[in-house]
């Protein structure tokens, strides 16, 4: 057994296991196993737990190195962001989302199993935390606040999360709100173009998520097991990730963004028979043999500051940081 897997669903207790990580894909989850995907959902694995206890003090980890990852300063950033943005318009796109990989080093002494424990207690009410681990694709580590399904038989829940500040007394500007209501609109139509039961909205709501505010509107509503796998791939990837028009987004995104997302922006979670936990792998970083690599990103219009949008992805670094840097 190669693989190694710790999580933390909000509210609930920690799982700690050893086992192995399988290729599968979206259309064919595994019943009740946690899985993890890229941004393009081409690369789905699933985990398959051993029936051996885990001495998580003697456990191996693989590590990439940052020969595996592209990190871009802040003026490799901003040109490329000008690149990205200048495309819209010939493109038809209104909003696309634009990330990058900011590096921190590692300390020689520090343990992966302690950071964790670290974030699962700093976010693991408000946060599904994560720390898997296989040859295939290195270490992984995440306390992501955005579900995409929760729920089962009785009722699931979505939401719409967007915008980005980080205090509650700064005003949330137009574009914000604009930015939140694509996210919010576009939630809504494929809910609804699955035909759920007893489907409500909530009001457009204020949320702290890590050391940072967001944007959120709730729905909720009812509807058979047999169309949830249909459900989570209509909705992902939404446009708090990707953009709007969506396809158009997303090919932009494959085109001009210097780096490979891998886990980053893709799916986390568990899919059983009779329940859902399925959430957005945002807030998530690679640990690299020397280094952390946080992936961040920020949803860019054409009206976008592009030094307002650096500045973003240096507020959504903080989750990550605070704990990392204690």
């Amino acid at each position: 057994m190669s693989g190694f897997l710790a999580y933390k669903f909000p509210g609930s207790e920690k799982v700690v296991k050893s086992g192995k990580w399988e290729k599968t894909s979206m259309q064919e989850l595994p019943e009740d196993h946690f899985f993890l995907t890229d941004f393009s959902k081409r690369n789905c694995y699933s985990f398959f737990p051993s029936n051996a206890s885990t001495d998580m003090d003697k456990q191996t980890l693989f590590y990439n190195t940052m020969n595996d990852v592209f990190v871009a300063n802040r003026n490799a950033y901003l040109n490329g962001l000008d690149v990205f943005i200048h495309e819209f318009e010939p493109r038809g796109i209104e909003k696309a989302v634009f990330s990058r990989i900011n590096a921190v080093n590692r300390n020689g002494n520090d343990d992966p199993y302690e950071l964790f424990e670290n974030f699962a207690e700093k976010y693991g009410d408000e946060a599904l935390v994560y720390l898997a681990s296989d040859s295939k694709f290195g270490t992984w580590m995440g306390a992501t606040p955005e579900t995409l399904l929760h729920g089962g038989k009785l009722g699931i829940r979505s939401m719409a999360l967007a915008g980005t500040k980080e205090d509650e007394e700064t005003p949330w500007t137009d574009k914000e709100y604009h930015e939140q209501k694509l996210v919010a609109d576009y939630v809504e139509e494929i809910i609804g173009s699955q035909s759920p039961d007893k489907f409500e909205k909530s009001e457009v709501e204020t949320v702290k998520n890590g050391s940072v505010y967001h944007l959120r509107t709730n729905y909720s509503f009812e509807m058979p097991p047999y169309k949830w796998n249909g459900l989570i791939d209509a909705l992902h990837p939404t446009p708090a990730v990707c953009g709007t028009p969506r396809e158009l987004a997303y090919e932009l995104i494959q085109t001009f963004e210097p780096h490979d997302r891998n886990f980053y922006t893709g799916l986390v979670g568990i899919k059983g028979l009779t329940n859902l936990e399925v959430f957005v792998n945002l807030r998530c970083m690679q640990v690299l043999d020397d280094h952390y690599a946080l992936y961040v990103g920020g949803g860019i219009t054409k009206d976008s500051d592009l030094a307002s949008e650096w500045h973003e992805t240096e507020i959504k670094s903080q989750t990550l940081l605070s704990v990392i840097e204690g």
